[in-house]
Parts: C-alpha cells; structure tokens; sequence
C-alpha cells in the first residue's frame, strides 16, 4: 500500500472538505452552507430589481401626476399670463433694435401722477434683451435698483426689510410674497418683472423638461413643491399685478465704450458691472391699454458721489461699487425725468414753458 504524504489528520481533512463541497454540506468561514448562501444572495438580487421597477413605478406616476397639474395650470392661468408677459417682452424687444428711433416723449399725464401709477419696470443690458430667451433667463434674477427707486413712489409702500420673517411666499399670508429681504411683503409699485417670469417659469417647456428628466422621487417632490408655491402665490399675484398696471418702464443698459474701463469687482455680476460704470442706456415707458410708446430717449449720465462734511468715510471697496451703482442709475432717473419734462405741455397751457426738473 502506498502510503499517502503528509499527515494523516491533515489528508483527511481535505478529503472531507471536499466531499462536503461537493454534497453542499460544507459550511463557508463556519456560517451558511454554500447553496444556501447563493439561494440568499439569488433572493436578495430578485428583491433588488423588485424594488427598482416599484420604485421606478412610483416616479412614473408621480412625474404623470405633475404633468398632469402642469397641464391644467397652463389652461386655466396661461391665457391670462401670456399676453401680458408677450407684452411686455415684445416692448424691450422693439426697445432694442437697430437703429434705435428715440427721441419721442408723447405723455398726457402729470409726471407726478405717472410715478405713482401701478406699473411694471423692467431694466436688462441691452445684448440681454435681443431674444426672448435670453431676456426671460436674465429677468429672473432682475431687481428693482437706485433707477426706480429714485423715479418711482407708492403710496401705500413699507420699507424693504419691514415684514414677518420668510423663507418661502408659502408661509405669508395671502397676497404676499417672500421678498429678497427675507420679509413678506404685497408688492408695490413699481411690480418687478422677477415676479412675473417666476409665475411663467412653470409654464415654460424648460420646467415641463426638468420634470421629464428628473431620476429620483426627491427631484420630483422639490418640483413638486415648487408647483405649488408659484401656483398658489406666484401666479395670481402676477395677474393681478399685471391687470392694475397701467404701463411698463423699460431701461436697457447699451455697452460702455471706455478706453480704460474700471476693474470689475470679484463679486460683482454682468449686470452690475454694467450699471456701474459709465455708459448710455435706451429707455421707453410703454402702455398697455393703448398700446404704444409714450416715451422712447436715449439717455447718457455719469453719477457722481460727493462726499459730505470734513471727514471722508471709507466703504471699503464692494460698498463703494455698489454706491458707485446707486448714483449711476439716480444720474439716469434724474436725465429720464428732465427729458420727459422737456417734451411735456402742460395740459392747461400748451404755450406754458415746460417744469423745471426737481
């Protein structure tokens, strides 16, 4: 007999374990036997793809069910928002063609009176301004500026940081809105165009897009949400916004055309940076119940910031663009305010000599 190497003990055991390999009674690192490990894990890759395709039928019809409402807010509340967005987009379209036709000023109304009349104001650069797409995508982030605010006055208006805290316009009470300040607040004259592209950003087919590609039941709550944030605030304080406004105020900053153009700031925008520095804009005031230009000028001012008393304040660099910005567009407002009162008659007097500039 031939006599096996290496120890007895040794040889036997493999022996067995391969015997129990074979039979499916060897135990793996002393836990499960082998068939019933892969019947595990065979039962764990089945309960996986169970779950996927449950999953993935889940988001299916909640994306179906958002596409649904999307569907329905676009019939019920698009025929009253289209028009007077169209509206007011075609009028800075116009505003922006080659060569610009200014020069008209065609205002029956008190200046007085006109700066407290509900209306809409709208302020882009000027390439901005050239498409419909572009212009949408700019108005989003657009604010109210040193422009409006030293033209414009509402009577029934608080100051900007006034309010009950907010993080989003559902929390205010009915025909408020969360503003930049973080504060609710009903809007005031002069309703910026922020308000109005928001309210038709969910009609937009880019929102419709978003949904349809959005992976994960988490993208679809948050689109969700925001559904139904702009429809129940957005959306009707848009229309009726829009509805009281008389007409809308359109400024389109041109390029500067400087030989040394100032340093841009770090923190500063494409917008900013060109409301800052030195240069010509278009503006026009056009009406939406005649429709047509009540006024259409070229304006060129330089603002300029003078200090006041002995001792000069230091702003540090980003106050002072931003104070750089708030006397560049006061400089517009008070050229866009002399220009109209020039081409102004009052109504009493045609032959009276038209009102000093305030």
């Amino acid at each position: 007999m031939v006599r096996e190497p290496g120890l007895k003990v040794l040889n036997q055991s493999k022996r067995t374990r391969h015997r129990q390999m074979v039979t499916g009674r060897a135990a793996i690192g002393g836990g499960l036997p082998p068939k019933l490990f892969l019947a595990g894990f065979v039962l764990l890759v089945v309960a996986g793809i169970f779950y996927y395709r449950a999953d993935a039928r889940k988001v299916e019809e909640q994306r179906g069910a958002l596409l649904a409402q999307q569907r329905a807010i676009e019939a019920t509340l698009g025929p009253k928002l289209r028009p007077l967005q169209e509206s007011i987009e075609n009028a800075a379209l116009e505003l922006s063609r080659d060569p610009f036709e200014g020069g008209l000023v065609d205002l029956s109304e008190p200046l007085e009176k006109l700066w407290t009349t509900p209306s809409v104001y709208l302020r882009l650069r000027l390439e901005d301004a050239r498409s419909q797409e572009t212009m949408r995508k700019a108005a989003r982030s657009a604010l109210r500026d040193a422009f409006s605010a030293c033209l414009f006055r509402d009577p029934k208006g608080i100051p900007f940081g006034e309010g009950k805290p907010c993080k989003e316009s559902l929390e205010c009470e009915p025909g408020e809105l969360c503003t930049e300040f973080a504060v609710c607040q009903r809007p005031s004259t002069p309703f910026n165009m922020k308000l109005v592209h928001r309210a038709a950003s969910v009609l937009d087919e880019s929102w419709v897009a978003q949904v349809r590609e959005a992976r994960s039941d988490l993208t679809l709550t948050a689109l969700e949400r925001m559904l139904e944030s702009v429809t129940r605030v957005d959306v009707p304080l848009a229309i009726e916004v829009l509805q009281r406004a008389q007409f809308v105020v359109v400024l389109l900053d041109e390029p500067a055309s400087l030989s040394e153009p100032p340093e841009r700031g770090p923190e500063e925008t494409d917008a900013d940076y060109a409301q800052r520095i030195p240069h010509t804009a278009r503006a026009g005031i056009w009406s939406f119940k005649e429709e047509k230009w009540l006024a259409r000028l070229r304006l060129e001012a330089r603002g300029e910031l003078r200090e006041v008393g002995a001792t000069k304040a230091d702003f540090g660099p980003e106050s002072e663009r931003t104070r750089q910005r708030q006397a560049q567009g006061c400089a517009f407002a008070l050229e866009f305010q002399t220009s109209l009162q020039k081409g102004v008659a009052p109504k009493d007097n045609e032959g009276a000599e038209p009102a000093p500039a305030p």
